[in-house]
């Protein structure tokens, strides 16, 4: 992703200087970048500072050195390492006892795709940081997106659409387990996307008016008939002896709204029993 990053904004004609912690890596980024081996002196005097690491304890190691946070002294530090709100809460408490500006940035995307229309950056912070580097972050993403001056808002949307792509993927395997183990070929199931994604789809809207308005009640599908469902599901996993774990979860999930007296309200109102512990 560095590598990726890096080159983007060469591309678009800035001067980018590249460290890694292996030095061999930054000087194969190549693309018209200055590859680094002190991390000082490849910090300072930058007006922007993008950081790309495995996580963000890398990267309070990295910054703890008295004479690298004295050169990123004035500079904006944009964090692109992928971490949770609390990590963000953290590098803007850090920024501000160093006078470093902060934005802290979510990327939803592989590294081919930077640069590309098919990557999206979430910003968090300062909204007067944000627009005074918009145009040169667009080199990475053309969807750069500001999220809210809420410091950990970026990771909190990321993590939210992360588990809605890693459980939807979770489920269409496990779906795609179902059919092979009942001697079904798996390929008449991905065939039927559109199918599926639809009601995915459909589901997402109506549950975004329900939330806002905390009503949940309607006249399609009851929950009642979603847990039937799910049992069904639960069941033909275990006859099939295929892992019923996720299924299983799934149902308690469901199960406890109904335990809450919402059998009668439609899909959404599990909402309401996930924002409560």
């Amino acid at each position: 992703m560095g590598t990726a990053l890096s080159r983007a904004f060469a591309a678009a004609g800035h001067e980018v200087a590249v460290w890694n912690r292996t030095h061999a890596k930054a000087k194969a980024v190549g693309g018209g970048t200055v590859a680094f081996e002190n991390l000082r002196e490849a910090v300072s005097g930058r007006d922007l500072v993008v950081v790309s690491l495995s996580n963000y304890a890398a990267s309070a190691e990295l910054f703890s050195s008295a004479d690298v946070a004295s050169a990123l002294s004035g500079t904006t530090l944009v964090q692109l390492t992928s971490g949770s709100p609390a990590d963000a809460r953290s590098g803007l408490e850090w920024a501000n006892a160093h006078g470093v500006d902060y934005l802290d940035a979510a990327i939803l995307a592989y590294p081919s795709f930077v640069a590309t229309d098919y990557a999206t950056v979430f910003y968090a912070g300062s909204r007067a940081v944000f627009d005074r580097h918009h145009q040169t972050l667009q080199a990475i993403a053309r969807n750069s997106v500001y999220v809210d001056e809420k410091i950990g808002s970026a990771a909190t949307l990321d993590c939210a659409i992360l588990e809605a792509y890693y459980g939807g993927c979770l489920s269409m395997l496990h779906a795609a387990a179902m059919c092979k183990a009942e001697g079904l070929d798996p390929q008449l199931f991905f065939a039927q996307k559109a199918s599926f994604l639809g009601l995915v789809s459909v589901t997402a809207d109506a549950a975004r008016d329900m939330v806002a308005r905390d009503d949940f009640s309607g006249d399609q599908c009851s929950l009642n008939t979603h847990v039937a469902a799910l049992e069904h599901i639960v069941r033909l996993s275990r006859d099939a002896r295929i892992s019923a774990r996720f299924p299983q979860e799934l149902l308690e999930n469901y199960r406890r709204a109904l335990g809450a007296g919402l059998g009668a309200q439609e899909l959404p109102a599990v909402f309401r029993t996930l924002t409560q512990e």
